[in-house]
Order: structure tokens, then C-alpha cells, then sequence
């Protein structure tokens, strides 16, 4: 029984440090029906090494709407069963459904791709005169 005892602070440490947790980052755009789910993403020690970046382009055309970062149950115990120097986490990536419609009459200004600062900054205050002479929504795109 003194024996159980003993071993009792230990477990409660073991319990105690492999805690889980849950991130959510919100891109704005809307979600989509699409997600790519990595359930053993390695970060190293504690996580102070981070991951490698998850490419997800292929999947996601319209973009990203959320990741979600977390710690499992059983990523923390293995992050435990290493001491923390391999810190697994799982990542759920939910794609964007697709860009946002503009509002009907909105003037869209673009820029050229290969437009430098000065004339990205000559189309934005075009738009703003515009905008502001016409009382009016404008999208500016580059």
C-alpha cells in the first residue's frame, strides 16, 4: 500500500503535464466543404521547434477558412513518453468555399501584376476619388 503511495506524486505529474489544448485561427472567408486533417504533425521540443509548413494549395484553390491546431489526448501522451522533445499536434485545415461576391454596381480598379508601389498607390487614390465623388463601394485589386 506505502508502495502505491509513493508512486502516487508521479502519476499526478505524468497527468498533469500532458495537457491538451486547442487553436483555432479564422481566416474571414467562408468555409467550404473541403478539409485536410494531419493527425501527427511533429513539432520538437515542447513545440518550441515548430512544425513544418503544411502545404495545402492543391486542396484548397479558393484558400484557407480555419486551422485548427491541437494536442490529442494521444499526442500528449507520447509528447510525454518523449519527455517533450517530439511533440506531436494534430492539424485540421478547413478550406474557403471561394471568394466573396462584390456587391452589384461595385467598380473594381486593378492594378497590374507587375506594378510597383507607385502605381499601386496611383489605382488606390483613383478608387478613393471615385468612391468619394460617385458616394459609392469600389474594389481594388492587384
Amino acid at each position: 500500500m506505502r508502495r502505491k503511495l509513493a508512486s502516487l506524486p508521479w502519476v499526478l505529474l505524468m497527468l498533469s503535464t500532458s495537457a491538451c489544448f486547442h487553436q483555432v485561427v479564422q481566416t474571414g472567408l467562408a468555409a467550404g466543404p473541403t478539409v485536410v486533417t494531419k493527425g501527427w504533425v511533429s513539432t520538437w521540443m515542447w513545440g518550441l521547434v515548430p512544425a513544418k509548413p503544411i502545404d495545402v494549395r492543391s486542396e484548397c484553390p479558393s484558400g484557407v477558412a480555419t486551422i485548427a491546431t491541437q494536442q490529442t489526448f494521444g499526442n500528449g501522451f507520447l509528447s510525454m513518453l518523449t519527455l517533450g522533445i517530439w511533440a506531436p499536434q494534430s492539424v485540421t485545415v478547413t478550406c474557403a468555399g471561394g471568394r466573396a461576391e462584390l456587391p452589384a454596381g461595385t467598380r473594381v480598379f486593378v492594378a497590374a501584376p507587375e506594378a510597383n508601389a507607385e502605381a499601386e498607390e496611383a489605382v488606390m487614390r483613383e478608387a478613393i476619388a471615385w468612391s468619394i465623388a460617385e458616394h459609392r463601394i469600389v474594389a481594388v485589386a492587384y
